[in-house]
């Protein structure tokens, strides 16, 4: 049982921490489109991200079941050229404007493409586990989406998560994708052992 916590706990880091941006462009979008447009938004585009790293992981167990582990060379590389973009000191673009009157499909939307580290990074952790331990690791990234919701909407109103704070947190974000593709190629080769 601690087993599935730790792991649980593993997906609720990884979806926390590939979600910074996502949360300060809640927070921004909380102010333009209202708070209630802008939280179904994000939570159905996690929603989305989510299901689709769920069943990529099922369809991936099926086709190459004793490769999936290899996956993890795409979070891998995508924090490697994160880390590299930022040792460079090139900037990371700034999250496309969206109007007032857009509706939460379109924030959905939005949100969405903001999420495709989150994809790179749950995927291949999903699709190297077992389909217990996939299931506890979609609890925990499911919670971690509904909390981050909600220090999305006490933020919206404390502004707490629009400073330097949300900044620094950000630069987080590349060494936690190498982090988790490091740890998912490691464990590939005790599959390939099994």
């Amino acid at each position: 049982m601690l087993d599935y916590a730790v792991f649980a706990a593993s997906a609720f880091m990884a979806q926390v921490l590939t979600n910074l941006d996502n949360l300060m462009a809640l927070v921004a979008l909380m102010i333009v489109t209202g708070p209630q447009r802008a939280v179904l938004g994000f939570l159905l585009a996690q929603g989305l991200v989510i299901g689709a790293a769920f069943l990529l992981a099922l369809g991936v167990e099926d086709v190459v079941p004793h490769w999936a582990g290899y996956l993890g060379g795409i979070p891998l590389g995508l924090g490697l050229f994160g880390a590299v973009r930022q040792l460079r000191g090139v900037n990371a673009q700034d999250a496309p404007a969206v109007p007032g009157s857009a509706s939460a499909l379109v924030t959905m939307l939005l949100f969405t493409s903001l999420s495709m580290d989150t994809f790179a990074v749950l995927a291949p952790l999903l699709a190297d586990s077992t389909p217990d331990f996939r299931l506890a690791g979609v609890l925990g990234a499911g919670l971690a989406a509904l909390s981050l919701a909600g220090v999305g909407l006490i933020g919206g109103r404390a502004q707490i998560m629009t400073g330097r704070l949300a900044q620094r947190l950000e630069y987080l974000v590349p060494y936690v994708m190498i982090c988790a593709g490091l740890y998912i190629l490691s464990n590939s080769w005790t599959d390939a052992v099994q």
